[in-house]
């Protein structure tokens, strides 16, 4: 089999396969992967997903990553993560997320005391509660795609990068350095390269371009208390499907739109991540469209920072790093998977490779097997 793009989609489809016994080739453009797969959290996100079968696919993912790191040796840490509430409005929204998922995966409601206590870091300022979840867990993205690839070549994975596919027909991938890899099933899944190989399946299934802006932080000084869970806030409660039916949700929104309208204008929510290192993730920003600025914006640094220094002061931190992303997104949808032509596939984890890739990957390869 062929897999055309060596993120952490094809890597996890890769290691169900070999798995299984199959026969792999991975084909990337890139002299090492560096695209969505490292450009993003690290966050296996469950508490985001919606009940039913996307929180059970998330859960099963997250079972995978720990099979994985152990595999391929890469960090992993079940942290937990902490959504903190600065409004009443928020808090409600929490409420009514516990009350629709009611003794759910241990999540528990905090009061500012709870929290004081066990996540002294946090700003205390305006504190109303926080919804714990102890589900999340968190890997470096920047190692995790490279270790799985060198690991996968010990165990019999052909990886050929700085390999250019221009051409996919049945049975036949083509690369522009005159390479012709032959294989019974080809998968496609390359990010938003995708849209360079097959512009007509993109637009019929409705899929765009998502770019974002994050950074790295570090502490000023060692002092600075570890984190050691995940954080965010009541920006994030608008954009995950976990809280789409929350009665109060559309009264939070409009809460926003006033209280942070940079934020919202920018398509802002903050979540923080922590590294092995202590280093620190933070983001990010949203902008739709196939045809988007090339230049960065400091002013959305600026924004993703002021709200995130609501519940984390940004004070203890210094940038040492900023970074754009992008990956294709659906306005609905979770994930792409599609027919291409006879024994071809096309696959987009969108938004949400990190939390569904190793648990989506599994179900496929047991389409493919």
């Amino acid at each position: 089999m062929a897999i055309v793009g060596a993120g952490i989609a094809g890597l996890s489809l890769a290691w169900h396969l070999n798995r299984a016994g199959k026969c792999v080739v991975i084909l990337e453009k890139s002299t090492r992967a560096d695209g969505a797969s490292v450009r993003n959290f690290g966050m296996i996100w469950v508490v985001g997903q919606p009940a039913g079968e996307l929180q059970s696919l998330a859960f099963r993912s997250r079972d995978l990553w720990q099979e994985a790191a152990s595999e391929f040796g890469f960090w992993i840490r079940s942290s937990g993560s902490l959504t903190l509430a600065y409004e009443q409005v928020e808090y409600q929204v929490l409420r009514e997320c516990m009350g629709e998922n009611r003794g759910a995966h241990a999540r528990a409601l905090l009061s500012p005391q709870d929290i004081a206590d066990r996540f002294p870091f946090v700003r205390q300022e305006g504190l109303i509660g926080a919804m714990h979840s102890p589900t999340e867990a968190g890997v470096d993205p920047r190692e995790v795609v490279h270790m799985a690839a060198g690991s996968l070549s010990s165990k019999g994975v052909e990886i050929h990068f700085d390999t250019t596919v221009t051409k996919i027909v049945t049975g036949r991938v083509e690369a522009s350095n005159g390479e012709v890899f032959l294989a019974d099933k080809i998968i496609v899944c390359p990010g938003p390269t995708l849209f360079s190989l097959y512009p007509d399946a993109c637009l019929r299934a409705g899929l765009t371009e998502c770019r974002l802006q994050m950074l790295r932080l570090q502490p000023w000084s060692k002092d600075i208390q570890p984190l050691g869970v995940h954080l965010c806030a009541g920006l994030t409660l608008s954009h995950y499907a976990n809280f789409r039916n929350c009665p109060s949700l559309p009264a939070l929104k409009e809460r926003h739109r006033r209280k942070w309208p940079r934020q919202v204008e920018k398509g802002i929510h903050v979540l923080v991540a922590e590294h092995a290192d202590r280093t620190l993730t933070v983001g990010d920003s949203h902008s739709y469209g196939r045809s988007l600025p090339a230049y960065r914006d400091d002013s959305t640094d600026e924004a993703i920072l002021d709200a995130m220094d609501e519940f984390l002061p940004r004070s203890r931190y210094q940038i040492v790093q900023r970074w754009d992303g992008t990956y294709n997104t659906h306005t609905t949808e979770p994930y792409w998977w599609e027919s291409l032509g006879d024994s071809i596939w096309g696959l987009n984890l969108f938004g949400t490779g990190m939390t569904l890739s190793f648990g989506l990957t599994e179900r496929l390869s047991q389409q493919l097997i």
